[in-house]
């Protein structure tokens, strides 16, 4: 890919049967980008996660609620956005977690910020959160 960025959405509901699909499209997405193995098994994990943390979080479980995910490929990188307009992150409750304690909840966004390059979030919403992560692409052999 040379020249501008291609972005591509796809828009989802706030239902947990949404999950296979958003993941199927983003699949297809990442292979058309060039992006293989463990390269798009981490996204297609960072993205669920981030979706699921709208459904069980933003929306606190109720479904037909609006979730927009964006994937914008440029040369040498991709930048994924989740986007949802349920209630707001809140960074100052969030504690990561201790992994010696084996936690069972609580780990979408420990494993998302291992999983790409850079995540983070826009600040000053009046609703919602909006994630952008980037992943950077290697170069081709």
């Amino acid at each position: 890919m040379t020249g501008g960025a291609c972005t591509e959405t796809f828009s989802m509901t706030s239902d947990p049967a949404q999950l296979e699909p958003m993941r199927a499209w983003l699949r297809t997405v990442l292979a058309r980008y060039d992006v293989l193995g463990p390269d798009q098994s981490g996204l297609l994990t960072a993205v669920g996660e981030l979706c699921t943390n709208s459904i069980k979080h933003a929306y606190e479980g109720v479904g037909g609620q609006p979730i927009q995910v964006s994937v914008t490929a440029f040369d040498d990188r991709l930048t994924i956005q989740v986007e949802d307009f349920g209630k707001g992150f809140d960074a100052s409750q969030y504690v990561e977690p201790d992994l010696d304690t084996l936690p069972e909840h609580g780990l979408g966004l420990y494993l998302v910020r291992r999983l790409v390059d850079t995540m983070s979030r826009e600040v000053g919403r009046p609703r919602g959160t909006c994630w952008t992560l980037v992943k950077y692409r290697r170069p081709r052999v």
